[in-house]
């Protein structure tokens, strides 16, 4: 019986993974937009990874008991490259003090949290492989990474203790190596 789930599973995952990179291809450049957006990133947003933390990897994750001990705060860049560029990202989030109130994660960061607070049967656990896919596709890799030209979107969260302490900042600067360098600040109150 465990192994026609674990089939299932697999078959789920496999057919979620066509659908999703299927989705993920880059459009070319536009010289219209702008080469970079930054932004908070709105529930439509990441909405196409699940309506759930079981696979959706910028959900924060919640129990009937202990409640929701982490508040995420979800960045969102939108590139519209016209060659392939380096790409250099810092990211702070401070309280007015100066004390880090939470931080940001990168792909294989983000993969460490989920692996850290998620409880599975198995390494084959059908939403667990999902979420896992959905980092690898749509979370920045690192904070130096190559990305290729075209129009892309690329998430990655903070993570602090839930309530992330007010009020905050959150500030961005993504240094788009030989073009530009872009900032952002969002104020938790």
């Amino acid at each position: 019986m465990k192994t026609i789930a674990n089939a299932i599973g697999r078959i789920i995952v496999i057919c979620a993974l066509f659908i999703i990179s299927g989705c993920a291809s880059i459009k070319p450049f536009d010289s219209s937009l702008p080469l970079l957006t930054i932004s908070k990133a709105e529930k439509k947003d990441l909405r196409g990874f699940g309506n759930t933390f079981d696979t959706n990897p910028y959900i924060e994750p919640s129990s009937l008991i202990r409640g929701k001990l982490n508040e995420f705060f979800v960045i969102k860049l939108e590139f519209n490259l016209p060659q392939n560029s380096r790409i250099h990202i810092i990211a702070e989030g401070n309280t007015n003090e100066g004390v880090i109130s939470a931080k940001a994660y990168d792909m294989y960061a983000l993969e460490d949290f989920w692996n850290s607070v998620t409880y599975r049967e198995s390494e084959n656990d059908a939403k667990f492989q999902l979420r896992i896919s959905n980092i690898k596709r749509s979370c920045i890799p690192s904070f130096s990474f190559e990305q290729n030209a075209g129009q892309s979107v690329l998430f990655f969260p903070f993570i602090g203790k839930n309530p992330i302490p007010r009020p905050s900042k959150i500030y961005v600067q993504v240094v788009v190596e030989n073009l530009q360098s872009y900032n952002f600040e969002y104020l938790l109150n």
